[in-house]
């Protein structure tokens, strides 16, 4: 089941919150004692609207890992690879903590939601 138009509205949403003028927030701190990062809120925010079952992909793992090795993928992708990309960010934090924020300063989250809100428009 693909995400509805208003699904993907919810999760467009947080392009600009999360790169205002363009560039990244700063998604996440350290504090002492505290091993794991801690993220702003907004980011928090972000991927738990990611973690809707809309954008679940099970076998997300050969498609994202194409979509982010291949020079301009992500801004070619279907709806249906781009919630195979949602699905891989979302779930690269239990394997690397900080891979959302990482996500999100290079870019990714950026280029996913540029493209998704071209897929948007032509709905």
């Amino acid at each position: 089941m693909l995400p509805t138009p208003a699904e993907i509205d919810a999760l467009l949403r947080f392009l600009p919150l999360l790169y205002p003028d363009g560039v990244a927030i700063e998604a996440y701190t350290f504090r002492e004692n505290h091993p794991y990062p801690i993220y702003a809120k907004v980011v928090d925010e972000f991927y738990e609207q990611a973690r809707l079952d809309c954008w679940l992909v099970i076998d997300y793992r050969a498609t994202g890992d194409r979509l982010m090795s291949e020079p301009g993928a992500i801004e070619q992708a279907s709806l249906e690879q781009l919630c195979s990309l949602v699905t891989y960010y979302v779930r690269g934090e239990r394997f690397c903590d900080g891979h959302w924020g990482s996500m999100i300063a290079k870019g990714y989250v950026k280029r996913l939601l540029l493209r998704l809100a071209q897929l948007r428009e032509a709905m």
